[in-house]
């Protein structure tokens, strides 16, 4: 979608970058608004289209939607979903749009609003909206495969990582491993796209090839004129010159300036004098229409409905408070409702794997957030020992992932369910009996995520379980055993060390995990040192103690008598690596 061949001008200026490594660093480390999240938009339009390829089981575009939605939320993302609105473009790609909202919308909403996601309508284009929203700050990037956004004056985008999209297919995205791990995406800054020297485009740039070669207002452009032509063009400062003016000057005082525009444009395609275009291409000067280009098509792309056009410029900075979290009794709830696998059983067995791993690191998320806030307030008042007690902070430095925190905040209190949950019931803050993270297994840095470091930890997803269970209303027949393992989904509880465990995984059918026996998960190391330091402290013992070991070995190989059998000296690995000799370390495979 979008001006046809402009990825391929821009992709010099791409960089190959880890979903999860962009969210953590980005995000959650740098933690520029104080979310702990890396703020993305998406089109809901783009998910619309690509839904519409899904054909399994009941409901298959919802399910497609929702299962997207789980796979969104692996990462420290703060998604924002942003609607076409009603002064949207009457026309796009040669079609006649529709005034009324897509048939998905509702069913879209609701699943948006259950995973704790945040959507807004925008007035216009939903694409315009969210490159404005970009400009301003409101988000740091938008997620999409549409190069309309640069033309509408996106500062990043975040090109979609499927390989079945806008040709994605041809030039998969893969990691250092030489992998197509659909966790590497390629991420394209505007700064980038001006700076580079073989590019060398801005905003009017891009708008100009989208007028010349053709985009989703007229597809046809101008007969002749290639996308490395235009692009001479653009470099030459056309569009920049077209972009100044037509924000600058009224509509009726347009027509004046494109006149002397276009004379310009001609003399260039005549002379080449600035040796951008290739060769002179008198013929194509010839051919440059009077009315190019529609002032109506050259005013969408400049100046679009948005909030700022509408007499709202920063309100949508308020609007946005990214404070919401996934509930998971409506998540459940949504399951039942829309989906054939829908029942209670086969709802708690698929979380295990595609949303259990997703809620935890919400969990952290939420958790360094309060504890941010109780940083910040300690500094902010007196911090005597009476003055702290008085103002309830006399434990400022209190951290972990309390049932108390989790039940507040990822559980609705006003839910329709046979059961409640009620958030006075569980333990207290300090004293969990039944923690969520129980222990860190192991550590790795892994391709799949440019090498930042990563934390096996066991969980106790028994709260959980129950929160979801509570959404559940039983309006479905129980599903026989035989469709469940026919549906089922990888447990998630073995190691993933070995790239063939998958395929010997398939081969043997086992009863489903009980729904509270423990998982063991990847989770980003720097979320889990913030929040749980006492269980990070003691998996550094441990492995300080398993280095001493190791050293102490290694130097007492040497005083062995003679003609005994001699270790080979060997780099100290982690736990979560391989140390045999016999083979190098496989690959582990990121759950997906």
């Amino acid at each position: 979608m979008g001006v046809a061949g402009l990825w391929d001008v821009l992709r010099p200026a791409g960089k190959v970058r880890s979903l999860t490594h962009l969210a953590v660093t980005e995000g959650f480390e740098l933690n520029p608004d104080g979310k702990r999240g890396f703020r993305i938009g998406i089109d809901a339009s783009i998910w619309f289209f690509h839904a519409a390829y899904g054909k399994e089981g009941e409901n298959p575009e919802l399910r497609t939607l929702f299962f997207r939605c789980c796979r969104l939320m692996t990462t420290p993302f703060l998604p924002l979903f942003v609607f076409d609105g009603p002064k949207r473009p009457s026309v796009k790609r040669g079609k006649r749009v529709s005034g009324n909202s897509h048939w998905l919308t509702t069913g879209m909403k609701n699943i948006i609003e259950a995973f704790g996601f945040e959507w807004r309508t925008a007035p216009g284009e939903a694409e315009a909206e969210l490159a404005y929203l970009n400009r301003i700050g409101v988000i740091d990037a938008v997620l999409s495969d549409d190069v309309d956004n640069f033309l509408f004056g996106a500062m990043m985008v975040i090109r979609n990582p499927s390989n079945t999209l806008s040709g994605n297919r041809a030039n998969p995205v893969k990691n250092s491993d030489g992998r197509d791990d659909g966790n590497h995406v390629v991420v394209y800054k505007a700064a980038d796209l001006t700076s580079h020297p073989d590019i060398e485009l801005t905003r009017g740039g891009v708008i100009l090839i989208g007028l010349l070669s053709g985009g989703d207002y007229h597809q046809a452009g101008v007969t002749g004129c290639g996308r490395l032509i235009a692009a001479g063009l653009a470099r030459c400062g056309f569009g920049d010159t077209l972009l100044k003016a037509s924000q600058e000057l009224s509509r009726d005082e347009l027509p004046g300036f494109l006149s002397t525009w276009r004379d310009d444009i001609r003399q260039e395609l005549r002379t080449n004098s600035k040796g951008l275009i290739g060769s002179k291409k008198p013929a194509l000067a010839k051919k440059l229409p009077e009315d190019f280009p529609d002032i109506d098509i050259l005013l969408s792309y400049t100046n679009p409905i948005t909030s700022e056009t509408e007499g709202k410029p920063g309100r949508n900075q308020n609007m946005v408070d990214w404070d919401r979290e996934p509930d998971l009794g409506k998540v459940a709830g949504l399951c039942e409702l829309y989906f054939e696998w829908g029942v209670k059983d086969i709802i708690i067995k698929r979380f295990r794997t595609v949303l259990w791993p997703s809620v935890v690191l919400r969990i952290l998320r939420r958790a360094a957030i309060d504890l941010d806030k109780k940083k910040q307030k300690s500094v902010t008042v007196p911090t005597t020992p009476e003055m702290k007690k008085k103002n309830g902070i006399q434990r400022v430095t209190t951290v972990g992932t309390p049932s108390k925190m989790i039940t507040k905040y990822f559980a609705s209190l006003k839910l329709d369910t046979p059961k409640s949950v009620d958030a006075s019931d569980s333990d207290d803050d300090d004293e969990d009996e039944n923690p969520l993270i129980v222990k860190i297994h192991s550590s790795r840095a892994h391709a799949s995520t440019d090498g930042i470091l990563e934390y096996r930890l066991e969980v106790a997803p028994a709260q959980l379980v129950r929160l979801s269970e509570a959404g559940v209303k039983g309006i479905r027949p129980p599903i026989e055993a035989d469709d469940v393992y026919e549906d089922s989904e990888s447990d998630g509880d073995e190691d993933d060390d070995d790239d063939d465990s998958s395929k010997r995984k398939a081969k043997t059918k086992k009863p489903p995990p009980f729904p509270d026996s423990h998982i063991r998960i990847w989770m980003p190391a720097c979320m889990v040192r913030m929040v749980e330091p006492h269980l990070t402290k003691a998996f550094d013992e441990i492995q300080e103690r398993k280095l001493a070991k190791k050293l102490g070995k290694s130097s007492a190989a040497p005083r062995k008598k003679a003609g005994g059998k001699k270790k080979n000296d060997a780099p100290v690995l982690e736990e979560s690596e391989s140390s045999s000799s016999k083979a190098p370390p496989k690959v582990k495979k990121v759950t997906k």
